[in-house]
């Protein structure tokens, strides 16, 4: 078998923390809301991974890729700008209801965010270049956008095919 992507598939995940085996609770109790399934899965099985050397997945039990800290440190940059620049933000951000949640980042600066509307195995992915007002959205699971990320299937007006 011959594939152009299977180095770089041999090479996804490396994670930077281990992965996660407790109670999701003590995170989803203190954010005020439940997180997806996916997310949660892919966070367990992986902990904070780094995908193709370009793509950050966050979690909460990690000190480098933290879901609560680069989380806040995204959002209160969020903040700033939309203050200069209302209408490059058409959606609330977290803990606004139905806010912007980042759970993923990568290497050029762009931020993927779950959108928190709905039931939360139902939000899809808004993919924001680091330069606003550009933005795509994607209905695929963290996991399943993470791999089609890294192994260049994913095709992204913002983010780079890799």
């Amino acid at each position: 078998m011959s594939n152009e992507h299977l180095p770089k598939l041999l090479e996804i995940p490396r994670g930077g923390s281990p992965p996660f085996e407790g109670n999701w609770r003590s995170v989803e109790q203190p954010l005020g809301l439940a997180l997806p399934g996916s997310y949660k899965t892919l966070v367990d099985r992986f902990g904070a991974s780094t995908w193709a050397d370009f793509l950050h997945v966050l979690s909460p039990f990690d000190e480098e890729y933290n879901l609560q800290d680069v989380g806040r440190q995204v959002i209160e940059a969020d903040k700033v700008s939309r203050s200069k620049f209302p209408s490059h933000y058409p959606l609330p951000l977290f803990p606004e209801a139905g806010g912007l949640l980042p759970w993923a980042v990568t290497d050029n600066g762009d931020v993927l965010y779950f959108i928190t509307r709905g039931p939360a195995d139902d939000w899809p992915t808004l993919i924001k270049g680091p330069r606003a007002p550009e933005f795509e959205v994607s209905f695929l699971a963290p996991a399943m956008l993470a791999y089609r990320i890294a192994a260049g299937f994913y095709r992204s007006t913002i983010l780079p095919e890799l």
